[in-house]
């Protein structure tokens, strides 16, 4: 993915670290030098060093937006407010067809920014997953083949396809009227192509992406869709919204909105926690569960379920543990009064478990999660929030 002319910036690097108040990596500053401010096939954008351009990601403004009271009752984050150790450091963000649906950050780990991880936030209930390596081997490992990609293999394309685009470039560009992603088009038709005989999709929270043809659904996953599909129909309720569930393609348990159901001012809400790989050892969570709601509306305002929401296994396991593993995926339903917002359809919803079983189990596969939240499972409604 070689630059084009034109591309790098000369940053005064001393001065920008002096009003950051922190160093950045190197190989950050190696990629400022050699490509600049700009996006990779429309998808992966590399903020700027300087606040306040519209439209634009940078470092100052989304590191501090990653400490907002807001944003951390949205995404559900843990980590430390900025500037203290181990809090989040913006540095780009993830677009689909021009809309945002990721940020990238560093986690300002320890005195060495050579050693931080990144850390990635996907919407519609993807959560914050942090990857063990830097910045550049982030994006190596995105513009690879599958099977090592960070991200889904629709964000970027890898060799010989991909292509990075300066900021002034791609305005330079659309100033003269020409479509800097065209390329772009081909590219999916391609792809929506291949699509074509996939019946099934599985996403992990890492963004590995397993499709089954239609022939290679494996049948317990078959049986498991069957039930969902029939459950939901004889619920007979208007859909205000349907989620096809993800299921993660790891050993890692994911809280996901199946459906959604709004009816006489009662909001239903299907839910599944499920596993990705099969495993010696089961999920135990605790029969009942607790399950909380957490609603924001389109002007800040927010509402919680009054109470915690009880989640019955049925029939209730003789252990007093609820049992998951890859092939029996936990499917639940529980009932509520709609919150105000939600009923013009204009506000998005977390819903969150928390129980010391997701803690042990992540504990014995060595997944980690948000400090804080080593116990707790987290969803989004909807998807694109």
């Amino acid at each position: 993915m070689p630059p084009h002319d034109g591309s790098g910036d000369i940053v005064d690097w001393d001065s920008v670290e002096e009003s950051l108040g922190v160093s950045l990596p190197s190989d950050f500053r190696d990629f400022v030098a050699v490509y600049g401010a700009g996006s990779i096939d429309d998808q992966v954008e590399v903020a700027s060093l300087e606040a306040g351009e519209s439209e634009r990601v940078d470092i100052p403004t989304m590191t501090l937006r990653a400490s907002s009271e807001r944003w951390i009752e949205e995404s559900g984050s843990g980590y430390p407010l900025w500037s203290a150790p181990g809090s989040l450091i913006g540095w780009g963000r993830l677009k689909s067809y021009g809309q945002t649906y990721g940020f990238l950050y560093w986690r300002s780990a320890g005195s060495d920014p050579d050693r931080w991880p990144v850390v990635v936030w996907k919407r519609g209930g993807g959560g914050f997953v942090e990857h063990p390596h830097g910045m550049a081997e982030f994006l190596v490992r995105t513009l690879q083949g599958a099977g090592s990609l960070p991200l889904d293999r629709r964000d970027v394309f890898g060799a010989p396809h991909s292509r990075f685009l300066h900021r002034r470039e791609e305005e330079r560009l659309n100033a003269e009227g020409i479509d800097p992603w065209e390329y772009l088009d081909d590219l999916h038709e391609e792809l929506d192509d291949l699509d074509d005989d996939i019946a099934v999709e599985i996403t992990s929270p890492t963004g590995e992406t397993t499709a089954y043809r239609r022939h290679e659904v494996p049948p317990e996953l078959a049986a498991h869709l069957a039930q969902l599909k029939e459950r939901m129909t004889a619920a007979g309720h208007y859909d205000f919204t349907a989620v096809r569930p993800q299921v993660p393609a790891v050993e890692v348990p994911q809280l996901a909105f199946l459906g959604i159901h709004l009816r006489d001012g009662t909001l239903s809400i299907e839910a599944s926690i499920a596993l990705g790989s099969p495993r010696s050892e089961p999920l135990l969570l605790s029969a009942p569960l607790s399950l909380s709601v957490r609603t924001s509306g389109p002007h800040g305002e927010a509402a919680s379920s009054a109470e915690p929401l009880v989640v019955q296994a049925d029939p209730p396991p003789a252990s007093g543990r609820i049992e998951i593993t890859k092939d029996r995926p936990f499917t639940f339903s529980v009932s509520l009064p709609a919150f105000e917002p939600l009923r013009d359809g204009s506000s998005s919803m977390v819903m969150s478990i928390t129980d010391e079983g997701i803690g042990v189990f992540r504990a014995a596969v060595g997944v980690a999660a948000p400090p804080g939240f080593e116990n707790t499972l987290m969803a989004s409604w909807p998807p694109g929030m």
